[in-house]
């Protein structure tokens, strides 16, 4: 799968997948696309459910699914795909090459951008019928366990099993069509994506790399695309225990505070530690009790500390399990700090040589002493924001160079124990300046889009694809040609581009005209999204972790969803992570005995909040009037995706959450409401679907459901037990449940459980 971009040092070679249809590679012209099987006789149930072997049928799976799927999508748009494009030899072996696939993508996007911007009404179907069957068998595919592999196919890179090489390039392929999908007909109504299952064999390879599959669960990478690509980071090095993780979790880099040990710079070094604040030496404090922030500066021998006042200081961030925290003592081993310090100054390259730069760091400026420590956390808000530079300090990056392409430092970020943890979502939201430490240098990631643009802009991947324009271009490729002429912005920049459209220009002289700036927009703007996953991810990722919207109530979108599946040794640091977020002092919830009451501290300092995140689904605290309020943002299956939506926000009351403008459904005095499964009901004229059942709490005398979403649509829906109206305006209701509400129509043949009243978005409802 060579059109993906090829990290530095990978852990293995390039997968090669072997070409195995010869006999049978034209044979696919004869059928249709969905027929193909039983037109060479393969019962594919047979061969999902593990009755044929998936190595046994390589070769068909390859010819339907594979090149089939080729020549059906492109086909559509009359653009015929040739299969020699798509075969290459390594050594003596025949194996298949996708390194032309993107330049088939462009064409593609070229052959269906027509004036008015729509899609061929008869192509679009065709597409999604034939991703639909090759998703709906991939993804069943993908469940089939792998057998041995060879320690020979892993150093190769050839000679996997072969079914499970091609199921995986299947997957790889049918991922990249769906997506590129979406750029080709992008001005149409958001198209919703197929799911693609990532196979046994893509999780194989990712374990014999040293990934945990709970660690990139947390991580929220699902996308086959990316676990592929990271499945050639070398994630053994790290020297991480996985043991006592799962799937679902990992608590790698979950520290004790009884056994840590803090490491020096090498495994030999024993020098000795420095002591920065002690008994009857307390420098920190007494900066701390000044109102001020200590920063510490380290010149070989001893530490100079000071308050930041206006001297420019850098941040520290870091996870503890890299071993720079100490639990015991406000100190560090002399090799730690000289480290530090240089890396430091190596972030001001005109500084006098003779005035190290001045840095804060946890382990050293936050005292152990309870009461001082309460007012280090209360201002390390303030820490981070005031600090000219925050540099981030991760394992996981310093076997990198800088010097690698933009995409993969993204995605190396993406993927470090940094972007995982509690505390440095506070650290790099509130950093004015955030660099991130590789082997060789420090990096700005704000500025890695606009250096992988520059390598990667269509004007520089058009002479990479199609080279110099010349007469015999097919008209599709003049078409891409004459597009990325009319970009006079870009081709100046690039010698090589500026030649080939000024002999594009000279040769269509009506250039450009409406469709080729139609044409250029389309390939500008998804070029990055749709067919460079690996950039995108990595960078809509960093997006997350990095800005902070609004302040108050306003901000809590972003930081929840930032906070999403995050950890923490110390979970009841929560609360106070999101007050600094959200600019509460934490000051009160410091005083609360745990997390439960922690968090109800929170949520009783502010009075407003985003009126969907009653819907999310995710463990809520157990007490009246708070029913609606979660035990904690960091839950990795929480879907905060609604807290952004606009309107009124909620109101924070003593019987709980005031919302409005929702629809709802009250259902009759007498109806027990089922606790699972799904169920349709009649609501006036219409009928819905109730699926996804989750009830938490028997007995509902009168339940009603709250829709999130008109009731024309698919939305999630809350269940409430009313126990109270006010004059029929206001209704209030227990927390009890979620549902999912589906709408069918005015027409249902079926069974239906019950009428329903439907009310209007003119009630209110208060979630307690």
């Amino acid at each position: 799968m060579d059109h993906f971009p090829q990290a530095s040092n990978p852990v293995r070679p390039q997968l090669q997948v072997p070409f195995l249809c010869q006999k049978v590679k034209n044979s696919y012209d004869v059928f249709t696309f969905k027929d193909y099987p039983s037109h060479v006789g393969i019962d594919v149930s047979a061969l999902c459910s593990g009755d044929l072997n998936l190595d046994d049928h390589a070769a068909f799976l390859q010819a339907w699914l594979f090149f089939g799927t080729l020549v059906e999508v492109f086909g559509t748009a009359d653009l015929k795909v040739d299969i020699e494009d798509f075969i290459a030899m390594s050594g003596n072996d025949y194996i298949v090459t996708t390194e032309k696939l993107p330049k088939y993508l462009w064409m593609w996007v070229a052959a269906e951008c027509v004036p008015g911007w729509v899609i061929d009404s008869e192509h679009l179907p065709r597409v999604k019928e034939c991703l639909s069957v090759a998703n709906s068998t991939a993804n069943r595919l993908a469940k089939i366990s792998v057998g041995a592999v060879s320690q020979k196919a892993w150093n190769e890179g050839f000679g996997y099993p072969p079914g499970h090489a091609v199921l995986l390039s299947v997957i790889l392929l049918g991922e990249l069509l769906d997506n590129a999908l979406a750029g080709v007909v992008f001005s149409l109504p958001k198209m919703k994506m197929l799911s693609w299952e990532y196979s046994m064999f893509g999780k194989y390879l990712l374990q014999r790399a040293g990934w945990c599959l709970g660690e990139l669960d947390m991580l929220g990478i699902t996308e086959p695309a990316i676990l592929f690509y990271v499945s050639s980071f070398n994630r053994i090095a790290l020297k991480k225990n996985h043991s006592k993780c799962s799937e679902n979790l990992c608590l790698a880099n979950q520290i004790d505070e009884k056994v840590y040990q803090t490491k020096h710079v090498t495994e030999t070094c024993k020098c000795e530690h420095i002591i920065v604040e002690e008994e009857g030496n307390r420098p920190v404090t007494e900066v701390l009790h000044k109102g001020d922030i200590p920063i510490i500066s380290f010149d070989g021998e001893k530490v100079l500390v000071q308050s930041s006042n206006f001297t420019p200081y850098v941040a520290m961030s870091h996870v503890w399990s890299d071993g720079l925290g100490n639990p015991q003592s406000n100190s560090l081993p002399k090799c730690q700090l000289e480290r530090i310090q240089r890396l430091v100054n190596a972030l001001y390259p005109d500084r006098e040589p003779a005035s190290p730069v001045p840095f804060w760091l946890d382990t050293v400026c936050v005292p152990l002493h309870a009461e001082t420590r309460k007012t280090a956390i209360r201002r390390m808000a303030k820490t981070y924001d005031s600090a000219t530079k925050v540099l981030v300090l991760d394992v996981s990056l310093s076997g990198t160079s800088a010097n690698v392409a933009a995409d993969e430092l993204l995605m190396r970020i993406r993927c470090t124990p940094w972007t995982q943890r509690l505390w440095t979502l506070q650290e790099g939201m509130l950093a004015e300046e955030l660099y991130f430490q590789f082997r060789d240098k420090a990096v700005v990631a704000e500025s890695l889009p606009e250096v992988w643009y520059e390598a990667n802009s269509p004007i520089k991947l058009c002479t990479e694809h199609f080279g110099r324009p010349h007469p015999g271009n097919s008209p599709l490729e003049t078409r891409v040609f004459r597009a990325l002429a009319s970009d006079a912005d870009e081709f100046i920049k690039d010698e090589v581009a500026m030649e080939s459209a000024f002999d594009t220009l000279s040769r269509h002289p009506d250039c450009p005209d409406i469709l080729d700036h139609t044409l250029l927009y389309r390939l500008d703007t998804n070029h990055s999204a749709s067919f460079h996953p690996v950039y995108f991810a990595g960078w809509t990722s960093f997006q997350k972790l990095r800005y902070r919207f609004g302040v108050g109530h306003f901000a809590l979108p972003s930081v929840a969803g930032a906070l999403r599946g995050r950890l923490s040794s110390k979970m009841d640091d929560e609360t106070i992570c999101v007050a600094t977020l959200l600019d509460i002092d934490p000051l009160q919830i410091l005083s609360a005995k745990n997390q439960i009451s922690r968090m109800k501290t929170l949520i009783d300092s502010m009075d407003k909040f985003p009126p969907s995140l009653i819907f999310t689904d995710v463990p809520r605290l157990d007490l009246d009037g708070y029913r609606w309020a979660p035990e904690s943002f960091m839950d990795k299956n929480a879907n905060y995706a609604g807290l952004l939506r606009a309107g009124e926000p909620g109101r924070r009351t003593g019987d709980g959450l005031v919302v409005s403008n929702y629809f709802s459904y009250i259902f009759p005095r007498d109806s027990a409401f089922p606790e699972s499964g799904s169920f349709v009901v009649k609501g006036g004229e219409s009928y819905s679907r109730i699926t996804h059942v989750k009830i938490l709490t028997a007995g509902v005398a009168r339940p009603a459901v709250i829709l999130e979403q008109p009731p024309a649509t698919v939305s999630r829906g809350l269940v409430v037990d009313i126990w109270r109206e006010d004059e029929g305006v206001v209704k209030f209701g227990r927390h009890v449940g979620h549902v999912n509400i589906e709408a069918l129509g005015d027409k249902w043949a079926g069974e239906v459980f019950c009428k329903v009243a439907k009310l209007p978005i003119s009630y209110k409802w208060c979630v307690g």
